[in-house]
């Protein structure tokens, strides 16, 4: 069965919705000095005085990755391939004279070359990387199970050349079942009926599918077309770390543990949880604090026990329990270590928080009606400080009490690729998420709601993205405040908050996209929204509208 852990993940700049991909799409031209990744290569732009544009590129071996692309002035953010010398061997998919045009919606902004029928054939993504974490960040997503990623990262032909053809063709017809497409071919309708995430609609041309998705089944197609020997396909069994839902990761890597079949034993001596199987990943069950301050381990999944609240204080409050090697007792404001993996019992005005810096991928999840949640007015409930992939789902999380001042629900400094989804964030201290410095958080399907100063303060926020959030009984300030920071809202809702304060106080434009905001027009603050590609918002003066049915997440 396949998992929803990372459903959402991966996405650098490549997870918003969006409507049509050829009529929606934003361009804009290339800039001097932008960097393109395309799984394999590293590009970086020099663009001439005449708008041509020289690609130079380095990956993990030598080459000549260099290619040229020249203006198109029939459509905005339009080029071709072209070469530089008549003897010219292109590094990338396309022929001399194939388009290429830069995409920029809602977010994400990538370069699609596309073959004379139209279909992307090639992808390259606008980063901020360097070499290294480009590499690490292809090695991660080759490391999780397609199905996983197929609807919610932008794919190359890189990862897709270490994919068989007909695993190629069952890839692309996943992205339409998971929108309930209807299948004729008999093998497709079987394999997807199977499958317990599978809803079919009585009318395909109801689907609308969003940019990756239309990108990825285009590009996935384009490489069916291709002999191995060019795709550079070499059957490997390792070569397969997923699929689709039914078969996961193949065979189960237990490696030395492979005594914990019965998934009722420790998998760590520093750990009380359980190893167990759960949506077809291994997880260690949790069902106490020191069970969950101890299993977080870079890697690790965590699975917070169904109808269990893990209450952090008693044990934060605890010092004979800390100060180990990873664990350690801290004054207010002494968490700084360095690049050092810790967990801390951080002191705050009225009691202690938990901090975990420097960790990366981990997914913590609950299994059902499942709560993190912590006594001190002024404590985050969760506060990550350079940490990277860090995956929260289907958790509620909050304080005991409600406050002010200080002391938020999730706190993120640093680090990058936070994702939240599925779960309820709610009142005490001041904000439900206050971000600084940080890059990638993206939140799906999610509330904030009941907190005393406001949504969220976001400081330094490079590609914040929210989808079908709801955010309600905000109060106080301004409730969305940001500073330097980029956002993106599709499908949110913003109802029952304060009338009275500023609903954005944001410096920079934002993307916002069939959202419907229920508040006094005065008060909706610094509303700078960037193009919205014909998708449309309500807007309502009420903020106390009657429509609005929870979509029932959280606590009831």
């Amino acid at each position: 069965m396949i998992t929803n852990v990372h459903r959402r993940l991966l996405t650098g700049l490549t997870t918003v919705f969006c409507l049509l991909f050829a009529s929606t799409a934003l361009a804009q031209a290339i800039r001097n000095g932008q960097k393109f990744w395309d799984g394999s290569v590293l590009y970086t732009a020099k663009v001439t005085d005449n708008g041509t544009v020289m690609m130079s590129g380095i990956g993990q071996h030598e080459g000549g990755f260099r290619f040229q692309l020249s203006k198109d002035y029939s459509k905005e953010g339009r080029y071709c391939l072209s070469a530089d010398a008549p003897d010219a061997i292109l590094p990338v998919r396309g022929e001399l004279g194939w388009t290429v045009d830069y995409i920029r919606q809602q977010g994400m902004n990538f370069l699609a070359i596309r073959k004379p029928n139209g279909d992307v054939c090639h992808t390259l993504v606008l980063t901020p990387d360097n070499l290294q974490n480009c590499i690490a960040q292809e090695k991660f997503a080759e490391e999780q199970p397609v199905s996983d990623i197929i609807t919610g990262m932008l794919l190359n032909t890189t990862y897709l050349s270490r994919i068989p053809r007909l695993r190629l063709r069952l890839m692309r017809n996943e992205i339409l079942a998971r929108h309930g497409w209807t299948f004729q071919s008999q093998d497709l309708k079987d394999l997807f009926e199977s499958q317990p995430w599978y809803h079919p609609v009585a009318d395909n041309n109801s689907i609308k599918l969003n940019i990756i998705e239309q990108t990825n089944i285009q590009l996935i197609k384009s490489e069916e077309g291709l002999s191995d020997e060019v795709r550079g396909y070499v059957p490997k069994a390792e070569d397969f770390p997923g699929g689709l839902a039914d078969d996961g990761r193949g065979p189960d890597e237990i490696e030395e543990n492979d005594h914990l079949d019965d998934g009722d034993a420790p998998i760590d001596p520093h750990s009380q949880g359980t190893v167990v199987q759960y949506d077809g990943e291994q997880y260690i069950r949790v069902t106490t604090a020191e069970q969950f301050v101890n299993s977080i381990i870079s890697g690790i999944n965590i699975l917070v026990a169904k109808d269990t609240e893990i209450n952090l204080t008693p044990l934060l409050d605890d010092a004979s329990k800390w100060n180990t090697h990873w664990h350690l007792w801290c004054p207010e404001g002494g968490t700084n270590v360095g690049e050092g993996q810790a967990i801390f019992s951080e002191e705050v005005f009225d009691g202690r928080q938990l901090t975990i810096a420097n960790y990366k991928q981990i997914v913590i999840r609950g299994e059902g009606n499942s709560r993190i949640v912590v006594e001190p007015r002024y404590a985050f409930s969760l506060n990550f400080k350079n940490c990277e992939q860090i995956y929260i789902q289907n958790l509620t999380i909050g304080h005991t009490e409600g406050g002010n001042c200080l002391g938020g629900v999730i706190g993120v400094q640093g680090g990058w690729r936070i994702n939240i989804n599925n779960c309820d964030l709610y009142g005490c201290g001041t904000y439900g998420l206050e971000l600084n410095n940080t890059r990638d958080f993206s939140m799906y399907d999610s509330n904030i709601h009941d907190c005393t100063y406001g949504i969220m303060l976001l400081h330094d926020v490079e590609f914040a993205k929210f989808e079908r959030c709801d955010f309600f009984h905000n109060r106080e300030f301004t409730l969305i405040d940001g500073h330097n920071s980029n956002l993106t809202f599709y499908g949110c809702r913003f109802y029952a908050n304060s009338g009275d304060s500023p609903l954005f106080g944001l410096d920079k434009e934002f993307y916002m996209a069939d959202c419907e905001i229920y508040h006094p027009t005065e008060n909706l603050g610094a509303i700078h929204l960037a193009d919205q590609s014909g998708a449309k918002n309500l807007f309502s003066e009420n903020p106390l509208t009657p429509n609005i049915k929870p979509r029932g997440i959280g606590p009831k």
